[in-house]
């Protein structure tokens, strides 16, 4: 059934109504706990970095490791566990009513393909929403760890913001993206 999901994806006609329904619908389901998860993960790794980086006398990099933590590590770990325990809970959850009350078997009477036309658009809508959630998580968690370490912490608001690029760049950010969108896709597969 996942060759034939991502096998349908580069065929037409594509469900883009269904693909849109589940995109909002995955959104929806995963945003808040994807705030909710996102925000303590990153406070404890701001928390635990500049607990080291003090020690070392080296307070002042603590942009470069929150943001390096947040965009490469934290954001796409949050993603993949929203989206597997949220969004793709409920698809499956959708998808077993739809068996028991034979809709799937009257598609199939139909002529229609169950896989083409309910699991493809949820795939995408997965690896979507995944991708949509690191950038989200990425930014609340570079803003938590700026506000965790310069007002509980003491570091320097500018030597914060001048370490953030410090270790993490575009080739960082894309690789991020990358591992968001395929943890969302094997989420929603």
């Amino acid at each position: 059934m996942s060759f034939d999901a991502v096998r349908y994806i580069f065929r037409r006609p594509f469900q883009w109504r269904e693909f849109l329904d589940q995109s909002w619908f995955v959104a929806r389901v995963s945003m808040a706990p994807t705030l909710l998860v996102a925000i303590p993960l990153t406070v404890l790794v701001s928390f635990t970095l500049n607990i080291l980086l003090r020690e070392l006398g080296a307070a002042d990099l603590s942009g470069a490791g929150a943001a390096f933590g947040a965009v490469t590590q934290v954001g796409p770990l949050v993603t993949v566990l929203v989206i597997a325990g949220a969004g793709a809970t409920a698809m499956s959850a959708d998808l077993g009513s739809r068996t028991i009350r034979d809709e799937i078997a009257a598609l199939e009477v139909l002529g229609i393909d169950p896989v083409r036309r309910l699991v493809t658009p949820r795939v995408l809508a997965s690896t979507l929403i995944a991708l949509l959630l690191n950038g989200l998580v990425v930014v609340v968690g570079v803003v938590g760890g700026y506000v965790f370490s310069v007002l509980v912490q003491d570091v320097s608001p500018g030597a914060f913001m001048a370490g953030i690029t410090l270790l993490t760049g575009i080739p960082e950010l894309i690789i991020s993206g990358v591992k968001a969108a395929f943890f969302g896709m094997i989420a929603g597969l």
